[in-house]
């Protein structure tokens, strides 16, 4: 009768270690972390020339200003940069 005690014991006390175990082990996600690039780094001038130079979105303002000066009840327009992805705003 003493052997299943023992036995579930040894079950119990190996679960219990393992629970710790993972949760000391357990760090948070890095998907979640928002890391600050310096600009002057290599990823940094890698990132700000994403869009090979301002002249792609100096395309898409140009294109937005066509737009809302044919649309007098627009404030403002908004488009997604193709390339980058980065948002362009313009408004009167």
């Amino acid at each position: 009768m003493s052997e299943p005690v023992l036995r579930r014991q040894l079950l119990s006390a190996a679960g219990w270690v393992g629970g710790l175990a993972a949760l000391t082990a357990a760090r948070s996600a890095k998907a979640w972390q928002v890391e600050e690039i310096d600009p002057a780094s290599r990823l940094g001038r890698a990132f700000a020339d994403r869009c090979g130079g301002p002249s792609e979105h100096q395309a898409l303002l140009t294109q937005l200003e066509a737009q809302l000066a044919k649309d007098p009840s627009a404030q403002s327009l908004t488009a997604a940069c193709p390339i980058c992805g980065c948002r362009v705003t313009i408004s009167r």
